[in-house]
């Protein structure tokens, strides 16, 4: 069976590990949906109504969490 999701290239992640900007900005934008995944916040209206809000100071917060722990990894 197949794997539909992809992986990121060896090359990027030792790029990104040394500090290569657009590595680090391809790895973000790989794990883009799954911050906004873990952002989300269910809110309701004044009329009850359910709605999916995305709380930014989350997800910038996350954003550099994620380029703090590619900066201090470390590759044996």
């Amino acid at each position: 069976m197949k794997s539909t999701k992809e992986v990121l290239p060896f090359a990027v992640i030792l790029l990104a590990v040394n500090g290569d900007i657009n590595a680090i900005n391809q790895i973000l934008k790989h794990f883009e949906h799954y911050v906004i995944r873990l952002s989300q916040k269910t809110l309701f209206d004044e009329y009850g109504n359910a709605y999916i809000h995305v709380e930014e100071e989350t997800k910038r917060m996350l954003e550099t969490k994620l380029i703090t722990a590619i900066l201090r990894f470390e590759l044996s």
